[in-house]
């Protein structure tokens, strides 16, 4: 009965953190997780509990990882765990005043430590099941995938439908479809797995991926930065520097290297054809092999989310068709 009562007033306040487009930012699922946690210890909940200052006591990804995993759930989720986030001791303090006045009304005070730790549990599992359905559940990218038309109109599909969704998206969607194509052309070369926010020299890399003595650049708006920077120090440095963008900006980027002095040194490639002809051709141009492999590219990129991204949004509905 405790349960009941209260999972209502729970819900009651996660529903009021969500965004008019139906979201739920992530703070507040790491604020569930953390509370729930702490209510094991303790009832009623004071600050002092779970507060440090200006956060959560023990916020962190590796927290939010640990709570999540004891509920079976082993996916990438926020690498932080609200640790940084100012609004989270916020959503922690309005959730906690929450659950110590329906638990006031619930005799939970009544309870022993074991009830106490399992009426927890229960709300910890609960705000489990929002990650999942919120967080992992998200609505994953869609586009027209026609395996009879050729795979560069695929990946162009892919990128517009990204561009549409906003933020970085695009980028995120082209930078993993060129490393999932990477993977499929050189099976026997560790392509590198990181989120699209991790810049190269977080990684010691000349680029966005390096295959033999090429580093790879793949950028959505090329600007002098690419060419000046990033490409003459790849010279400098002994590589053969690539840039791969979207098809409507390769005129912009061969302008650019052109006026940066490196037409000649830098090779400009849409991603578009840089992925979509060599799928093709790894399929030996064979309908049905394209078919088959094209699949395989879509199943690799999304592998390539679990993994290096934490917004699980940013995988591809792969249709039945393929």
């Amino acid at each position: 009965m405790a349960y009941e009562s209260m999972i209502a007033r729970i819900s009651a306040w996660y529903e009021s953190k969500r965004s008019p487009k139906g979201s739920v930012d992530s703070n507040v699922m790491c604020a569930g997780l953390y509370i729930s946690d702490f209510l094991a210890s303790g009832f009623p909940l004071t600050r002092g509990m779970y507060a440090a200052e200006s956060q959560v006591k023990g916020a962190s990804g590796a927290k939010a990882k640990s709570i999540l995993g004891e509920h079976g759930e082993h996916r990438r989720f926020t690498s932080e765990g609200g640790r940084t986030s100012r609004y989270m001791i916020r959503h922690a303090e309005t959730l906690a005043d929450e659950i110590n006045e329906a638990g006031e009304k619930a005799s939970v005070a009544d309870l022993s430590d074991t009830e106490r730790s399992d009426l927890a549990a229960l709300f910890q599992g609960w705000f489990v099941a929002k990650v999942r359905d919120d967080y992992f559940g998200k609505k994953r990218i869609s586009a027209e995938i026609d395996p009879d038309n050729s795979v560069r109109t695929t990946v162009a599909n892919l990128i517009a439908a990204g561009r549409e969704r906003g933020g970085t998206t695009a980028g995120a969607i082209a930078q993993h479809l060129v490393g999932a194509k990477l993977a499929i052309r050189f099976p026997d070369v560790d392509i590198n797995v990181e989120s699209y926010t991790t810049a190269d020299v977080q990684t010691g890399r000349a680029g966005d991926y390096e295959i033999g003595d090429t580093a790879i650049h793949v950028t959505m708006a090329p600007g002098e930065k690419v060419f000046q920077d990033r490409c003459a120090h790849n010279l400098r440095e002994g590589f053969r520097p690539r840039v791969l963008v979207p098809e409507d900006a390769v005129a912009a980027a061969t302008q650019i290297a052109r006026l940066s002095g490196l037409e000649k040194k830098v090779a400009i490639q849409s991603i578009e054809d840089f992925v979509g002809t060599n799928i093709e051709e790894t399929a030996g141009f064979t309908k049905g092999d394209i078919r088959a492999r094209l699949r395989d590219l879509l199943e690799l990129y999304n592998q390539r989310i679990e993994t290096a991204e934490s917004d699980m949004s940013l995988k591809i509905d792969i249709p039945a068709n393929l």
